[in-house]
């Protein structure tokens, strides 16, 4: 059987366009869990931030077009998140009382998806985005005990760590995070890439607060610790004054564990430095089709 060869020559690409950007981003942090909020409970998000405890926030960013319209984005944020049941207006919260701060450092990475491309002959010098992405935040809660900050993860002050609560075990001070939002950029003349974003992040963990589960027993604390220490873990595992046992008593929820924390990024300021990329075909870069 006679094989036929049809040599057609047939080019094998156009010039494309990519682009890249570096920068910072300037914004504001809040927290999003069981302590502090507005007036309402579980996690509402948006609606259950609290201003008084908004702390600014700061990052770095590098993002690469990979096809069109289509980024990939690493962004690295160092904040600090608090809490404060006392600025609640809710009744439970503002009667338990309890308060936190934490630093926070995340390193996420998202693909993002830009409306209008800012490269390329008939570039755009304005385009909104969306975006989402997975990462890791690092904590280490902490609470004021006698003037001073005493960092409570290792006070196990829901019962973690002691005989009496097996199925309690210290928490990690890490947890993934899931962010999620969208933002308006624009290109300068200079390629200078000023834009505007905000986006919320749910995690994993239900203790970036120290606060997840229900009331331990405090007189356990007291066959676990020295007397000092027992003191001060029952005085941060409980912060009311005991004037209301019909919203807080004995072995009654502290926090929901059903619901996770989560914290918000918004008003996130972005600079960032465009560089094009031109990726040109290479020069006799023709292949053969083979036909049979």
């Amino acid at each position: 059987m006679a094989v036929i060869l049809l040599a057609t020559g047939v080019c094998s690409g156009q010039t494309k366009y990519r682009d890249a950007e570096v920068g910072i981003n300037l914004g504001f942090s809040n927290f999003l869990g069981d302590l502090g909020g507005s007036r309402m409970e579980g996690r509402a998000l948006w609606w259950d931030i609290d201003p008084e405890v908004t702390r600014p926030a700061i990052g770095v960013i590098y993002r690469q077009e990979v096809v069109p319209h289509i980024s990939v984005r690493l962004n690295a944020y160092y904040t600090q998140i608090r809490g404060a049941d006392s600025l609640s207006e809710n009744d439970f919260r503002s009667y338990r009382n309890l308060s936190f701060k934490s630093p926070l450092t995340e390193v996420c990475l998202y693909v993002d998806y830009t409306l209008r491309r800012l490269t390329g002959p008939n570039r755009e010098r304005f385009t909104p985005f969306v975006y989402a992405g997975a990462g890791m935040c690092w904590f280490n809660p902490q609470a004021l005990y006698e003037g001073q900050w005493v960092e409570l993860q290792p006070l196990g002050t829901e019962g973690q760590g002691l005989p009496q609560y097996p199925d309690r075990q210290p928490y990690a001070k890490y947890t993934f995070v899931f962010p999620f939002g969208g933002g308006i950029k624009y290109l300068t003349r200079s390629n200078w890439v000023f834009g505007m974003e905000t986006a919320s992040r749910l995690s994993l963990s239900d203790y970036m607060d120290d606060v997840s589960n229900s009331y331990p027993n405090p007189d356990y604390f007291f066959g676990f610790y020295d007397p000092a220490t027992a003191t001060m873990v029952a005085a941060l595992s409980d912060m009311s004054d005991h004037t209301r046992p019909d919203l807080i008593s004995l072995e009654t929820g502290r926090g929901n564990p059903k619901n996770r924390d989560a914290y918000v990024l918004g008003g996130l300021f972005t600079i960032t430095y465009h560089f094009d990329q031109v990726i040109r075909p290479k020069p006799g870069s023709c292949f053969f089709k083979e036909k049979r």
